[in-house]
């Protein structure tokens, strides 16, 4: 779900809220910096710091007292479980290997997602004390020092940023031409060569600095993200902040940046087409690798609480709501997305029945509408037909729903797996490091997906013959 300019705006003390709490973490992070050298951990292929640790703690003990229903992501502790179907997403540190090669680029970044989508974004960079933020309805600003007054910002309308206002030489207005367009390229080790090569052709390419800043403010007239796919708590306050400057964010396809491959590409809004005509020109796909995270033991509970709230939700259609996949099994690192599912009686008349409520939830249906058939099998593979929704972006957790006729072999599996892996938890880090080393060796999700499936199918040959001799049933 993307940023709305239909929905109502945020509230005023909310957003000074988000920014001053911001703010309080950018001083953490800065002390921190000055402190000099700090010792560096690897999680799941990225680097953490005490830092990063201690500042997403410190936000997260502020947000329990000041909004204790609100749900909360953060880069480094994974979900906490929300019943106001708000949510709040941490960033503590942004920009990890900066802060520890004393480089003061780094920021903190805060975001805040309500029923309608994203309310309020915002990036602060402690060492040079600006802060970049925006609520829905309420515009973009730059907001200056280490203690900004965010209500008198808004009261006297100060430091509105607006995407574009940068001038040419001459006095010409904002650029119309790609030619010659400052762009700031991030990541820019890891980018396809074809890309770098079609753009360096049309544009002049710059390292990154200021980032969604620098665009909104004039300095830069892009910003493109490619190579390893973004995070989302880096992504999140992305939407509010380019939509109140009046600019434009998308990944390099084209989609909704919370909902695509985990690439950007952020503009002031009229060069924008001409941007994504070079990047399909350069043939590249963009397709996000998996991202994995390590196991949080508040995912049974917030699993839990969303099987339950849509099984009320949706019955008495649907007859059963259970938690399942890699997010279900204790230990076991996943990609942080809840899959649920539904037993259904038909799915035909399940899906005319959901799409609507489901959709006021933030669900958008897929058009993939069958299972894999384990190897060796020779069932009609209309057995294993499904129909799926899934969730990005709030509100709440993300997720895939999958909705199964009740009795099939596809709704079998899916609770066989799970149940196998709580039962032999010996076999969950083996599991686990094989995922991790599949998720860094693959280029995309399809990738992932595709060499995942056999070793799946093995799973399965072994949990059945457990279910066998124990007689599990589903």
């Amino acid at each position: 779900m993307d940023h709305s300019n239909d929905a109502p705006p945020v509230s005023p003390e909310l957003f000074a809220f988000a920014v001053r709490l911001a703010t309080r973490a950018g001083r953490m992070s800065a002390e921190a910096f000055h402190a000099g050298p700090t010792a560096v951990r690897t999680v799941d292929g990225t680097e953490v710091t005490a830092a990063d640790l201690a500042v997403e703690d410190f936000v997260r003990r502020e947000l329990a007292a000041a909004y204790p229903e609100d749900a909360v992501l953060g880069e480094e502790a994974g979900p906490r479980a929300g019943t106001s179907g708000r949510r709040w997403v941490i960033g503590p540190v942004n920009g990890t290997r900066r802060f520890t090669d004393r480089v003061p680029t780094f920021s903190c970044d805060l975001a805040y997602e309500d029923e309608y989508g994203p309310a309020i974004g915002v990036v602060h960079f402690p060492m040079s004390r600006q802060t970049v933020a925006a609520g829905r309805g309420l515009g973009c600003r730059l907001l200056l020092g280490a203690d900004p007054d965010p209500l008198e910002a808004l009261r006297t309308d100060h430091g509105r940023l607006r995407a574009g206002g940068r001038r040419e030489p001459g006095g010409g207005g904002a650029r119309t031409s790609l030619s010659g367009a400052r762009t700031q390229a991030h990541h820019i080790a890891g980018w396809p060569e074809t890309l770098l090569t079609a753009l360096h052709r049309r544009v002049f390419l710059v390292p990154s600095e200021g980032g969604v800043l620098d665009v909104l403010a004039g300095r830069a007239d892009a910003l493109v993200v490619a190579g390893p796919a973004l995070g989302y708590e880096n992504l999140a306050p992305l939407p509010v902040l380019v939509a109140e400057a009046g600019g434009r964010v998308t990944d390099l396809t084209g989609a909704p940046v919370l909902e695509g491959d985990g690439s950007v590409l952020i503009t002031h809004g009229p060069l924008h087409d001409a941007y994504l005509e070079v990047v399909a020109e350069s043939g590249e796909g963009h397709d996000a690798r998996a991202l994995l995270v390590d196991a949080h033991p508040g995912w049974a509970a917030e699993g839990a609480a969303l099987t339950a709230e849509l099984l009320s939700l949706l019955a008495p259609v649907a007859r059963r709501a259970e938690h399942i996949g890699s997010t279900s099994v204790p230990g076991m690192a996943a990609k942080p997305v809840f899959d649920l599912q539904v037993s259904v009686a038909d799915l035909a008349a399940a899906a005319d029945a959901f799409d609507a409520p489901l959709a006021a939830r933030g669900f958008v249906r897929s058009p993939y509408e069958s299972d894999h058939v384990p190897a060796g099998r020779d069932d009609d593979p209309a057995r294993w037909a499904k129909r799926l929704w899934s969730r990005r972006g709030g509100p709440g957790p993300d997720v895939n729903l999958h909705v199964r006729r009740t009795g099939s072999p596809n709704e079998r599996l899916a609770l066989l797996f799970r149940d196998w892996f709580r039962a032999h938890p010996g076999a969950v880090p083996a599991y686990a490091r094989f995922k991790r080393e599949l998720a860094h060796r693959t280029a995309d999700m399809g990738s992932y997906a595709e060499v995942k499936d056999p070793v799946v199918d093995l799973v399965a040959e072994v949990a059945e013959a457990w279910a066998a001799e124990t007689g599990w049933r589903p």
